[in-house]
């Protein structure tokens, strides 16, 4: 990224939204570059059967110069955390039910 960013060239990226969160997006952000996340149900494919990262990463790369990726609202650092807790909490939850089960009346 530096090499590329060292010749005066706009770096414009994407990537598909993922169990992996929007810290990279953040830190693309922040370093001056133009990022967006894009919702994968959403990203056109042809009807060949879906092949290697490589492949997958020059589509996006083709779909996101012409426009044509559908993105996603990317929450601040403490939104993500807030909705990471909730889900943590619906678990714990869940477990706590599943374990009230078991145990004798």
């Amino acid at each position: 990224m530096e090499k590329l960013a060292a010749s005066g060239a706009q770096l414009r990226f994407c990537y598909e939204a993922g169990p992996c969160g929007y810290g990279l997006h953040r830190h693309l952000v922040e370093m001056g570059h133009d990022c967006i996340v894009v919702a994968p149900a959403l990203v056109p494919v042809k009807a060949e059967r879906q092949g290697e990262d490589r492949r997958a990463a020059l589509m996006l790369a083709k779909l996101h110069r012409a426009g044509e990726l559908t993105t996603v609202w990317v929450p601040d650092g403490a939104h993500e955390a807030m909705r990471d807790l909730m889900r943590a909490r619906a678990v714990a939850m869940r477990v706590t039910g599943q374990i009230a089960d078991l145990l004798p009346q």
